[in-house]
């Protein structure tokens, strides 16, 4: 109880919007061919996930966040503006299982854009809070390791993600980042627990770390999430420990 209590708190904490949401982890752990996995979970905003074992080797992943809220505009004390953001994204990967333990690496790439406000010169608005839509590609590495248990797991994710933010907007202007591919180190512990034969409850903790100092763009630095998750099929020859 006072773990959901915690993460609670947490996803509270970082339902504030700056400009770059890094997705929750998908991370399905595959026992073999066949398995699909189906999560939705809640975060910051609104992440639905999906997962299918192509073998007993290779797996794919696909996630989408959204997130939408009503915020002051900084710049009026009676107008109100739509904070959003999304984030589309696909991977391909290997995974394998030992009596104790499940590994995975997948890499794969997103698309997304958010609106939401900051303070940006290059776009001709000097220093001062104005509201901006910003659009960006993301690529990612996303190994993890976990547990092998059949009620409960945990999983580590030491994720690393290159952000580009090639285009911001404000008003009727419309400018070019200039800026190239910031590195972000995303590590995350993941944990699954069985509430049926086919349903997993998850949450989640991430960090989220910019590597160069002067990083031009906000971002979330903690996230926590909470879902569910379907598991259908798998392949009946596959060993479950």
């Amino acid at each position: 109880m006072r773990l959901l209590l915690f993460l609670a708190l947490v996803i509270a904490v970082s339902s504030c919007t700056p400009i770059y949401v890094p997705t929750v982890r998908n991370t399905p752990m595959f026992r073999g061919e066949g398995e699909f996995q189906g999560t939705v979970a809640l975060s910051t905003g609104v992440s639905l996930q999906g997962a299918y074992a192509l073998s007993d080797h290779v797996g794919m992943i696909g996630s989408y966040s959204i997130l939408s809220e009503n915020a002051n505009d900084p710049q009026s004390t009676s107008e109100s503006f739509k904070r959003k953001s999304n984030q589309l994204e696909i991977g391909l990967g290997y995974f394998n299982t030992t009596r104790s333990r499940r590994f995975e690496l997948y890499g794969g790439y997103g698309q997304g854009e958010s609106t939401t406000t900051g303070q940006y010169i290059f776009l001709g608005q000097g220093a001062q809070d104005v509201i901006v839509t910003g659009r960006f590609r993301r690529y990612f590495i996303q190994p993890s390791v976990a547990t092998n248990k059949k009620g409960f797991n945990l999983i580590f994710t030491p994720r690393l993600s290159f952000v580009d933010f090639y285009e911001f907007t404000s008003g009727t202007i419309t400018e070019p980042s200039g800026e190239g591919i910031h590195i972000f180190i995303e590590p995350s512990v993941t944990g699954k627990f069985r509430l049926t034969s086919s349903l997993d409850g998850m949450f989640q903790l991430g960090l989220n770390f910019a590597t160069a100092s002067d990083n031009f763009f906000d971002y979330v630095p903690v996230q926590a999430g909470l879902g569910v998750q379907l598991h259908l099929g798998g392949s009946l020859r596959t060993r479950v420990y």
